[in-house]
Parts: C-alpha cells; sequence; structure tokens
C-alpha cells in the first residue's frame, strides 16, 4: 500500500494546513508508426511495420507553504507504457488453468521484471524544496534540471519530450543588480560508503535576462576520485527578440580526463557542440531556421574522446537522431529484446558527431489551426579515413498539424519521410549484413491534456 502514499498525500484537502496548493502537468496519449527503422527490405532480418501507443501522467503540484517556503515535486505514472501492457491474467479456480488472453479484460500498472508488487507504472520523479531568503533563492533535493536552449541540460518538461536531466543539489540563487547568480553542488552517483567513488560537481552560472534580452554562461566541474576523472564544461547561451524576429544560439566545451569505467581508461575529453536558431513572425506565416554541429572523432581508438552529443530532449525530427536506425527483428523475440535486435544501429536518439540545418515554414490557417513544414538535413562531422566518402546522414522531410480547440487540449499529427544517406546504405555488419538504402516513413499522433 506504500507506493500509493504519495498520491494521498498530495490529493489532500490542502484545507487541512496554511499550505496553498498549485498543480500543473499533463497527460499525453501518443502513437507512433513506421515503415520501416530497418531502413531496408532486402536485409534477412528487416522488420517492416512497427507501431506503438504509449502513455504518460505528469502531476507536478507545488505547495506554497508559507510565502518564504515551497515544496515541489513531480510524479510520473504510465511513463511510455504501452497500450495493452500489462494484462492481469488470473487463475480459474474451478480448473486451476489460467485464464485465456483472449477472455481478459483488465489492465493492472506494469510490475517490475521480478514480478515486485510496487508497480513500475508510478513514481515519484523528482522533489525538492525552495526557500526565499532576503538574498536570494535556496533550493534543495532531486531538481530538474535545465539551461538555455537545452541542448546540455534539458528538463524535459515538454509533452513531446521522453527523458529530463535530474541532479540531487544543493544550489542558490541571487540577484545582483542586472545579473543572477546561481552556485551549486551536485551527488551524481552515489557509489559505496565510505569509498572514493562518488561523482560529484560544483556549478556556477551568470545570466542577464529580460523580455527582449537574455545572456549566460554556465560552469561545471565533475569528478570521480576512484576512476581519477576531472571534466569541466562551459555553455554560452544568448537569447534575442526584436519584434517578430527572435534569435537564440547556445555554444557547449566539455573538457577532461580520466577513467569512464569499463575498461575506458586515461582518456582525454575534448568536445564541442553548437546551435544556432532564428524565427521570423510574419502575420500568420511563420518561417525558421536551426543550424548546429556536434563534434565527431576521426580516431575513436587513440584514446581522446571528440564526439559530443546533443541532450535527447533537443527534438527537431521524427525519425533521424529520434529513433536507433536501422532496427532489425530479432532472430528469436523475447522478453528481454522486445522483439527488436539493435546491433547495426548507426545512429540512436541525440544528435551526435553531426553537422546538420533544418529550415521549416509554418502556417497558422485558423487560431487554432497551423500546419508546418521542416526539412532536415545532416552528414557526420567527423569520421575515421575509412569511412569518410560515407558522411552523409540523409534528409527527412516533415509535416506537421497543430490542432488546439480549446483551452488545455491539443492534438498534433505529423508524418514523415527519411531518405537515408550513404552513412547507411554504405554500411555492412559482418553477422547481420547491409542493404540500408530503403527511405522510411513515418507518423505520430498526440493527444495531451495540460493544465
Amino acid at each position: 500500500m506504500s507506493i500509493y502514499l504519495p498520491l494521498a498525500l498530495l490529493v489532500a484537502s490542502p484545507g487541512a494546513s496554511a499550505a496553498q496548493l498549485e498543480w500543473a502537468g499533463h497527460y499525453r496519449a501518443r502513437g507512433l508508426l513506421y515503415d520501416s527503422l530497418s531502413l531496408s527490405d532486402t536485409n534477412a532480418q528487416a522488420e517492416g511495420t512497427s507501431n506503438l501507443f504509449d502513455h504518460r501522467l505528469r502531476l507536478q503540484p507545488r505547495f506554497h507553504i508559507t510565502e518564504r517556503v515551497g515544496l515541489y515535486a513531480q510524479i510520473d505514472a504510465l511513463n511510455l507504457v504501452p497500450w495493452g501492457e500489462q494484462i492481469e491474467g488470473w487463475e480459474d479456480p474451478v480448473t486451476g488453468d489460467t485464464t485465456y488472453l483472449a477472455y481478459d479484460q483488465t489492465l493492472v500498472a506494469p510490475t517490475t521484471t521480478t514480478g515486485a508488487a510496487s508497480p513500475l507504472g508510478i513514481g515519484v520523479t523528482r522533489a525538492w524544496g525552495e526557500v526565499y531568503t532576503d538574498i536570494g533563492r535556496f533550493r534543495f533535493g532531486r531538481v530538474p534540471l535545465h539551461w538555455g536552449a537545452g541542448i546540455w541540460q534539458n528538463d524535459g518538461f515538454a509533452p513531446d519530450a521522453e527523458f529530463g536531466d535530474t541532479a540531487d543539489r544543493i544550489q542558490f540563487t541571487s540577484r545582483v543588480g542586472v545579473l543572477y547568480l546561481m552556485a551549486a553542488y551536485d551527488v551524481n552517483y552515489e557509489g559505496y560508503l565510505n569509498a572514493p567513488d562518488d561523482m560529484q560537481s560544483l556549478n556556477a552560472a551568470f545570466a542577464y535576462q529580460t523580455e527582449s534580452l537574455g545572456l549566460g554562461f554556465h560552469n561545471q566541474y565533475r569528478w570521480q576520485p576512484s576512476e581519477a576523472l576531472s571534466l569541466y564544461t562551459g555553455d554560452l547561451w544568448a537569447h534575442a527578440k526584436m519584434g517578430t524576429v527572435e534569435i537564440e544560439t547556445e555554444v557547449v566545451g566539455v573538457f577532461g580526463a580520466g577513467n569512464l569505467g569499463g575498461g575506458a581508461n586515461d582518456l582525454r575529453i575534448a568536445s564541442v557542440g553548437a546551435m544556432l536558431r532564428g524565427e521570423a513572425e510574419l502575420d500568420k506565416i511563420l518561417v525558421g531556421v536551426e543550424g548546429g554541429l556536434a563534434t565527431g572523432d576521426a580516431e575513436p581508438d587513440d584514446g581522446n574522446i571528440k564526439t559530443f552529443t546533443f541532450d535527447r530532449d533537443h527534438n527537431l525530427t521524427l525519425m533521424l537522431f529520434e529513433e536507433p536506425m536501422p532496427t532489425l527483428e530479432a532472430t528469436t523475440a523475447n522478453e528481454t529484446n522486445g522483439g527488436r535486435d539493435y546491433d547495426a544501429v548507426r545512429t540512436g536518439e541525440g544528435i551526435r558527431n553531426a553537422l546538420y540545418i533544418r529550415p521549416h515554414v509554418g502556417y497558422r490557417i485558423l487560431d487554432e489551426l497551423t500546419v508546418d513544414l521542416a526539412v532536415f538535413g545532416a552528414q557526420a562531422a567527423r569520421l575515421p579515413e575509412a569511412d569518410r566518402d560515407a558522411k552523409g546522414y540523409g534528409w527527412e522531410f516533415d509535416a506537421s498539424v497543430l490542432y488546439e480547440p480549446y483551452e488545455h487540449f491539443s492534438l498534433c499529427g505529423k508524418a514523415g519521410l527519411f531518405l537515408p544517406g550513404s552513412y547507411y546504405s554504405a554500411y555492412e555488419d559482418d553477422e547481420l549484413g547491409g542493404g540500408f538504402d530503403k527511405p522510411a516513413i513515418g507518423g505520430m499522433l498526440m493527444g495531451t491534456v495540460q493544465f
């Protein structure tokens, strides 16, 4: 019964105490259809058409206990749980047999793989306290992280996000003149007690922010003594809005040295990611373009890591850098692999080792109806010499429709066509073969209730 205690506390009447309770969050139901993420109809393990429906209920209560003290939380229920999972099943007391699937009509919250009673369908993802003092805001707990355009730290609050960055943190933020200053300490990984294997971070940032202009610089130093790891990340962000024109840019550098575990020892790290986005709204027409760079590595085995990966919630497409490709059908389907084989995958979730550009144009047909057309093209930033003639990831063409007939409700549909480049078509796995040159089509339909 303890798993339901957080919800019981949250739905309790705020009138029982002096606290004022505000709610935020959303419920999202999403359907996905692809043909085919294998990028092939000739490979022996090409999977053909795939589809998936999933849920997510996100509750973000805010307890305003006094004018100076607040308590915040995030509770995710049925988070990315597929429709149809998990059927309850029951044993017939007459025959002793488990009821046939065809006759069972009850779905329950999915349990852990070990069959534990605590359902995976609900969990307290984040919880933290905030105290407002005369000199600034003090925050402590398991908090969401977000900075700038979200290519390094992204809180994942958007309905189409799937991950979200979080840290166990002590943070203090204050304003000095026109500047906002922030200092924070994170525990990123807790190892064995009384052992120097914890991973920790120190953070310092400053930002200038108005309605039309924003500028900030975030510094993070991360270390893990047991692995002799020290890592510095610097992130410069700027944003400007001039009438109907909006420009945003972010540049991230990651530098350091040490061991990453799993036999990856004595490494040196130097990688850079950057993006530049411009938007202009002309009456009912919205035009924009985003370009970016995530550095790659021409010598991946030389002990120097140069590849940068954007945050996985920086979503720009429907398939490329959103879904692992090429995905193949497993030789033997089981609960562990879910019927899929990822051994031939060349790109996954998150833009990495890439130069990309994404122009788009949108049109507001009605106040509640908007359409958008986008083109996304990318190639590898750096590859080993043997692969330099196959740098092209390809092109993706996406069309989306956003319908918002009522306040708090939206229906979004997307359709995409991905034309794989030479990075896929020229690739051949020693065991799984090749033939990864077939265009893929995809579709997404998502209904969201936000509050």
